[in-house]
């Protein structure tokens, strides 16, 4: 957001009557830059129906010891929502009246909101460990697929990871830069599926575009993360970043007579990336061969062009830094049995 700064120098013989008001104007705009600058972003984004970068959620602060501690510091709530019908159609062409929100059980009024392709900070988060070597070229075939089928206004990074995660290419809308990332890039080692996943959010913070998503591609269960399953949970739960989770996974095994208490191995890895999906407002996929992910992935890509913006101000003004939980729901006749997706909350500013 885009902090106001002086106002222009009037030339004292010239206007004498405007010096008191000049010298108001700047002591009010000192004291609440964040409040006037926000009323008149949103206004502009719903007006011109694209939200302008202004009417982001705001600056992050830092988070204590890891990273960033992710809120908002207006009282403009942005969220991307998806909306399927019975068949998993994504349907577009809704109505903002068609919409209804709730923060808490409260209902909230929309102030924003448009379907417009909106560029976006996207990262695509990539496994290099040793059992992804007969899959990796598929992947990397894959990945230029759906960033050919991005915004080419995007604003891209590239995150490698095994026992170590990288950051394998910073920020770039330069389609051939991240090809050669991704052709460089070789497998060896474990699996920090969580420290990754914490990086490629931390990464999409950094980003200037107020829409912010990552793409995890991945064959195996998390074993070697810094981070617990709860620690990412909590951080997702504190960003504004959706994240899409491709898990190459073995088959569930059969269930014995001990299995109705006992999760396998694979069952835990496919919570944990619904799980993780799910908070985030975005999805997670299984699927059964290599050569599927082509078309998982410009269902992605499709998906975040043609996601709905909705924008509220919340009417809940206590800065205590809660948990509000959101739900967005249809009006009944809209579509029917809809599937409707996008983050299930937000943590409010804390004074």
């Amino acid at each position: 957001m885009r902090r106001r700064t002086d106002l222009p120098h009037h030339p004292m013989r010239a206007f004498p009557c405007i010096i008191p008001l000049a010298i108001y104007f700047y002591l009010i705009s000192s004291i609440f830059p964040y409040d006037f600058q926000a009323i008149h972003s949103v206004s502009q984004a719903y007006q011109e129906s694209s939200p302008a970068e202004e009417a982001s959620e705001g600056s992050r602060s830092p988070k204590q010891n890891k990273g960033y501690k992710v809120g908002i510091t207006v009282d403009l709530v942005m969220i991307y929502v998806s909306v399927f019908d019975k068949n998993g159609h994504f349907v577009s062409g809704l109505e903002k009246e068609k919409f209804k929100l709730f923060e808490d059980g409260a209902a909230q009024e929309t102030t924003y909101f448009s379907q417009v392709d909106l560029p976006i900070t996207l990262g695509i988060t990539l496994d290099l460990s040793g059992s992804m070597e007969g899959k990796i070229d598929q992947v990397n075939k894959a990945a230029r697929a759906f960033i050919e089928a991005s915004n080419p206004n995007d604003q891209i990074f590239l995150i490698g990871f095994n026992d170590q995660v990288e950051l394998l290419k910073g920020f770039t809308s330069d389609i051939d830069e991240i090809s050669d990332a991704l052709e460089n890039a070789f497998v060896m080692g474990g699996t920090a599926l969580y420290d990754a996943i914490y990086l490629g959010v931390e990464e999409a913070h950094r980003g200037d575009k107020s829409k912010k998503a990552i793409i995890v591609i991945t064959d195996g269960e998390d074993k070697d993360s810094t981070y617990s399953l709860e620690e990412i949970i909590s951080f997702v739960q504190e960003s504004d970043v959706q994240i899409f989770n491709i898990g190459f996974l073995d088959e569930i095994p059969s269930r014995s007579l001990f299995g109705r208490w006992f999760k396998s191995d694979e069952e835990k890895a496919r919570d944990a990336l619904r799980r993780i999906s799910k908070e985030s407002g975005g999805e997670a996929y299984f699927p059964a061969n290599i050569t599927d992910i082509h078309g998982i992935v410009s269902e992605i890509a499709s998906e975040l062009r043609n996601q709905y913006s909705i924008g509220y101000f919340s009417k809940n003004d206590k800065r205590d830094g809660s948990w509000r939980r959101v739900v967005v729901k249809l009006d009944t006749d809209a579509v029917e049995a809809p599937q409707i997706r996008h983050r299930l909350g937000y943590y409010a500013p804390k004074e």
